[in-house]
């Protein structure tokens, strides 16, 4: 009987999209929660309204707020789970055979109370292990949400120059029939004049263009490597507290660098050209 509730509970607890516990939990409109990552990479390329993953009830829903009841509720597993594992006669404390229920910051590991109040181990930063499994888990969930804003600050930044890229090549187009509509008031057919300008207007336009797909190329290959170590951080957020408790030095250190550099949209201002050959015509 207990199993079965044990059971029942855990399913409660699950994200429907990866079958992993909740983390940081929201609940939609429709009432089914997900973890909040697991809803932005679902809900990311679709457009309002949105659609619940599990029921497929439309949503308008665009921020949310965590589900603290939920969230406790997962904590409260998920520290079950960890106590069970350092209780079990395997990971006992081997020179005095109790649990292990103390983390030593400076040596990121396990230790139970005696060993903790050793000359060894004295000096350093203690805390108990779930309340550091707890931070951990924070500290990577804030990492996360920065994350997911500079991806959605570099999608903006990719939307605009590809509306730019196409403003360019219209007005590449707009240009020469002007430059054209020009010339034909004064000389009756193209002349070597028009053809010149039109050209030295073309590559001018060009030039830029060329730098605008150039920058579009670095935002696609930013939002690629964004996107990397987004879902890298959301497979951690998803790993046992023993796991977390190791150490995520190295992919916060790689999840701050790479939000440190950012290509910037493009401002290219195109100058009006001399219509030389219809000067010489005035004159």
């Amino acid at each position: 009987m207990e199993s079965g509730f044990s059971q029942a509970f855990q399913e409660e607890l699950t994200c429907f999209i990866c079958m992993s516990y909740l983390t940081d939990p929201v609940t939609i409109s429709c009432g089914h929660s997900f973890c909040r990552a697991c809803l932005h990479l679902s809900w990311e390329d679709s457009q309002l309204p949105f659609q619940c993953p599990m029921c497929r009830e439309p949503s308008q829903q665009k921020g949310f707020r965590t589900s603290i009841v939920l969230k406790k509720l997962v904590s409260i597993a998920r520290q079950a789970g960890l106590m069970k594992y350092l209780s079990s006669e395997e990971h006992r404390c081997v020179p005095h055979k109790e649990t292990k229920e103390i983390f030593c910051m400076e040596n990121r590991i396990y230790l139970c109370q005696l060993c903790s109040d050793s000359h060894e181990h004295r000096g350093h930063r203690h805390c108990p292990i779930e309340a550091a499994a707890e931070g951990q888990l924070e500290k990577l969930l804030k990492q996360m949400e920065s994350l997911w804003e500079k991806i959605q600050e570099n999608k903006e930044n990719l939307e605009a120059e590809k509306r730019l890229i196409t403003l360019w090549k219209i007005h590449l187009i707009i240009r020469e029939e002007m430059i054209r509509a020009k010339y034909r008031r004064w000389y009756p057919l193209p002349s070597k004049q028009e053809e010149e300008h039109i050209e030295c207007m073309k590559k001018e336009v060009n030039y830029y263009l060329k730098k605008l797909r150039k920058s579009e190329a670095m935002m696609v290959q930013k939002s690629k490597e964004l996107r990397e170590v987004y879902r890298e951080l959301m497979v951690m957020s998803q790993e046992p507290c023993v796991v977390l408790l190791q150490g995520l030095d190295d992919i916060f250190r790689r999840s701050e660098s790479i939000q440190l550099s950012k290509p910037l949209a493009m401002k290219p201002e195109l100058y009006a050209l001399a219509l030389s050959g219809l000067t010489e015509r005035f004159n």
